[in-house]
């Protein structure tokens, strides 16, 4: 199993600094208060909240999901 999350170089940032993040289900949840002007990230992101984010069986553990997530008050 590795602990892997594609994203693109934008995304990433977004992620890091807690923008969204996807649960242990694997659905796409977004900081309330993430606003953004950017066409892109409204669609990727703020667009996509709640839902499910195809990726590769395995690719994310569960574990990680749910320490990364612990630490979001908002979440």
């Amino acid at each position: 199993m590795t602990n892997v999350l594609p994203l693109s170089k934008t995304h990433h940032v977004a992620f890091d600094r807690d923008l969204f993040t996807i649960d242990r289900d694997y659905r796409l949840h977004v900081n309330p208060s993430f606003e953004t002007q950017s066409e892109l990230l409204q669609r990727t992101i703020i667009e996509q909240d709640g839902e499910r984010v195809a990726l590769p069986d395995e690719s994310l553990k569960p574990e990680y999901l749910a320490q990364h997530n612990a630490a979001l008050a908002w979440v």
